[in-house]
């Protein structure tokens, strides 16, 4: 969902208005100039329970003379005498915290997930510098921030089904002194429909592995 889609089911919510189009007026102004903060509470409370997550690829290279940083990437040459300090937060700014069964390393033409490996003050990864490998990790990332200067076509970089849910809360916070009784209604449909995506997020299966069949029904 957009920015914009956002804002306008919120306002839809509130004024009961199924205009398809988002116009700005003195009705609505200092409502919309709310929105901005009361989304980043419920991108913060919603993917603090329901975690999404970003990737960073850390390559060992026998053919790099020095470290080489991209986007979401970065090359340091193979040194065997080494123990490499990566500093997750400085490569990405969306950290929130490492997730230890979802690393990854491809090393001798095999992917495998990685068990040699240690973490500090809990964001600093460590590894070896002896071998070339390429270590892939999926890290517990925070929503990208909304802000006034947010473009209404930007996309919300989280999956949909939350980014749905997130016009019910802010209508329930932008809307409690004018209507308190709608606003408490918004606000019990918004924590039912975030109990109901827990729950189907936690019997989908995560990480990586293999599945077999032991009932015999399939």
């Amino acid at each position: 969902m957009t920015w914009a889609e956002i804002k306008l089911k919120t306002l839809q919510l509130m004024f009961s208005n199924e205009t398809a189009e988002l116009t700005e007026d003195d009705s609505n102004t200092e409502y919309i100039n709310a929105m901005p903060g009361v989304c980043n509470d419920a991108l913060s409370m919603v993917t603090g329970l329901i975690p999404i997550r970003g990737k960073f690829i850390l390559v060992l290279s026998a053919d790099a003379a020095e470290a080489v940083e991209e986007d979401g990437k970065l090359t340091l040459p193979v040194n065997p005498g080494a123990a490499y300090q990566v500093k997750l937060k400085d490569y990405c700014p969306d950290f929130r915290a490492l997730d230890a069964d979802e690393i990854y390393q491809d090393i001798d033409g095999t992917h495998r997930r990685m068990t040699e490996y240690s973490v500090e003050n809990e964001s600093i990864f460590v590894v070896s510098g002896a071998a070339a490998e390429t270590v892939t990790i999926y890290y517990l990332r925070y929503a990208t921030l909304i802000t006034a200067a947010t473009e209404g076509a930007a996309e919300l970089n989280v999956p949909r089904e939350i980014a749905e849910l997130l016009p019910l809360y802010m209508a329930s916070q932008l809307y409690k002194d004018d209507d308190l009784s709608m606003a408490v209604q918004y606000r019990n449909e918004f924590e039912d429909a975030l109990q109901k995506l827990q729950s189907a997020h936690r019997q989908r299966p995560v990480g990586s592995g293999s599945y077999r069949n032991t009932t015999g029904w399939w």
